[in-house]
């Protein structure tokens, strides 16, 4: 009986840790990532895995959490400002270490993060031109240099010195309302770019006095990371009325680059075609009144009478099909400019009304502009 009671308790605890884990990685199938308040984060340190479940939000935080105590030259990857935005989130820490670098008669003692011999060197102070060598060599000095790595530069005579600078890629974050608060989804994974300077440089006596550039390249160009921000409210839903889908669009719309004008204009358009009503009518579909193939690919997505759910195809089509409307709209300064824009390259209407589409955004803009 005793058995059997450990059994059940055992089977017990597998399902309860099962329940865990489809809990928080419940969206991931997807593609995208639920961050609870609770999410496993996993550490690599020192050759040592650490998996902890944590309610940190940022790498700085999760660092705490976890216990880990970093010195000021250890380095982590990602920085510690870096948002934790997904479940299953890993952290390299690089402690650094000892190491001496001798140049001729120049020894220098150094803690270092870093494994490439050249960045040890720069990170150091010494300067390190094209055809130099740098290695590393037996430590045969214990009670001058410790239980350092030691690297030795070979000076080769070189004349041009290259520098590898890295360019960090940026980050836009979108707010998309078809994903509820909390859910983020790395649409395009970020990666830094590469510049390449090349000098000449000129010496007396062995001592550089003066570098002048050569060529100076970006060979590779930083690739943005998009994310995806979920921003769709637990009350969203097909039930809202037209008031409140009025405020949930002017809301979207600003919080996705568009300026108060812009927004009046493309709202002032949205109420003379059908009031901010998500329903169907024999003129179309929601808010934009969609017809033909435009009407039937909204009503393939999850939810297509959501007020979220119309916003986010109506911003879908700006940025794909209805590009060059978008850039108008967006190089519009004032509310008749964004309404006409709007109005003749996204809504195409056969009888447009055009003053009172612009009439209606007037009055949209004084009821929300601040």
């Amino acid at each position: 009986m005793v058995v059997f009671g450990v059994i059940i308790s055992a089977l017990t605890f597998v399902t309860i840790l099962n329940q865990i884990t489809k809990n928080t990685f419940a969206e991931e199938e997807n593609g995208s990532y639920l961050v609870s308040e609770s999410h496993f984060v996993t550490f690599y340190d020192q050759g040592k895995k650490h998996t902890v479940r944590t309610s940190a939000t940022t790498v700085g935080e999760a660092l705490t959490q976890a216990g880990y105590t970093l010195d000021a030259s250890d380095k982590i990857e990602p920085s510690q400002s870096t948002k934790i935005n997904m479940d299953n989130f890993y952290i390299n820490i690089y402690r650094a270490r000892p190491v001496t670098i001798i140049d001729g008669k120049t020894k220098k003692y150094y803690m270092t993060a870093s494994y490439d011999e050249k960045t040890i060197a720069e990170e150091a102070g010494f300067s390190v031109y094209d055809g130099d060598e740098i290695s590393l060599v037996e430590n045969t000095d214990f009670l001058e240099t410790g239980a350092s790595t030691v690297y030795k530069i070979t000076r080769n005579g070189g004349q041009t010195a290259t520098k590898e600078i890295n360019l960090p890629y940026s980050e836009q974050v979108i707010k998309d309302y078809s994903m509820p608060i909390g859910e983020n989804k790395v649409e395009q994974v970020g990666e830094d770019g590469l510049r390449v300077v090349k000098y000449k440089v000129e010496f007396i006596d062995g001592v550089e006095v003066s570098r002048e550039v050569v060529s100076d390249e970006v060979v590779r160009e930083p690739v943005q990371r998009i994310v995806r921000e979920g921003a769709r409210s637990a009350s969203a839903g097909a039930t809202t009325s037209a008031s409140e889908n009025e405020q949930i669009t002017w809301q979207f719309l600003t919080s996705n680059g568009f300026s108060a004008e812009q927004a009046a204009g493309i709202m002032g358009n949205l109420q003379q075609e059908h009031r901010f009503q998500t329903s169907d009518t024999a003129g179309g579909l929601g808010i934009a009144q969609w017809t033909g193939g435009r009407r039937t690919n909204l009503l393939s997505r999850d939810n297509p009478y959501d007020i979220y759910t119309q916003l986010q195809f109506l911003l879908d089509e700006l940025n794909t099909g209805y590009a060059r409307a978008k850039s108008a709209i967006t190089a519009s300064s004032s509310i008749d400019e964004a309404t006409r824009a709007f109005q003749n390259q996204f809504e195409r209407c056969g009888i447009c009304r055009e003053e009172m589409r612009i009439n209606y955004a007037y009055d949209i803009y004084g009821k929300y502009a601040k």
